[in-house]
């Protein structure tokens, strides 16, 4: 018994021209097309991902560049300040007791305090009177005073 043909490919007209062997570079070529606009759009979303990666680490670049340059700023002025006059004259007055010429010197002098020779005599503290352990266990779990 002779198979029976697909009746899709009889009753229609253009699909049987679409499939016919002739036409197989097209296929190929449309095929090959796909497949490339597939390739170039995920690179594309790859280079849309890795430019806005970049753009997020520049910011971050310039926050910590300005933050270096706020620093380094501040450490010269502290450079500065430490090779003036004015700091070598303060160090001098702190550190190394000097005065300027022209400035009174106002030493504080402390009275000297005899020693006193009476201590106070200790006292003696007050023994506690001893407890048996078991006494003092069941006065702490009934709290209850026991003779």
């Amino acid at each position: 018994m002779p198979r029976p043909q697909r009746s899709f490919t009889r009753g229609d007209p253009t699909l049987r021209k679409r499939l016919h062997p002739k036409r197989a570079g097209i296929h190929v070529l449309t095929l090959v097309l796909v497949v490339l606009s597939l390739w170039m759009m995920a690179s594309f979303v790859g280079q849309i991902m890795t430019g806005a990666q970049l753009e997020q680490r520049r910011a971050a670049l310039i926050a910590e560049n300005a933050r270096l340059e706020a620093t380094n700023r501040a450490l010269l002025d502290q450079v500065e300040y430490a090779e003036s006059p004015a700091y070598a004259e303060q160090i001098a007055r702190e550190q190394l007791g000097l005065a300027a010429e022209g400035d009174t010197v106002v030493l504080p002098t402390f009275e000297d305090r005899p020693v006193s020779e009476a201590t106070p005599t200790p006292v003696a503290l007050p023994a506690p009177t001893p407890q048996l352990n078991w006494r003092a266990w069941v006065q702490a779990l009934t709290a209850e005073d026991m003779p």
